[in-house]
């Protein structure tokens, strides 16, 4: 859990379900909904819920420990 930038008092949990376009709305367009589409489509990308036919949702913590992990310090033999 932690105090967001925007307003002290507002706490964001890790246990947040965000939709598609929350996570593009809070990486500033770096990764889109379409993205985020295509990969859940392709087996990739964060973990997420499935909640009916047409709507996902990826929890905040899940979705935070997967941006980590898509880290990579240097160049040296990344892809």
């Amino acid at each position: 859990m932690h105090l967001t930038e925007d307003n002290p008092l507002v706490v964001k949990s890790d246990d947040d379900l965000l939709s598609r376009d929350d996570i593009e709305r809070e990486t500033n367009g770096g990764i889109t909904r379409r993205w985020l589409e295509l990969a859940a489509h392709r087996g990739e990308g964060p973990p997420f819920l499935k909640i009916s036919r047409r709507m996902v949702r990826y929890r905040r913590g899940d979705f935070n420990s997967w941006l980590e992990a898509q880290r990579v310090d240097s160049c040296d033999g990344a892809a």
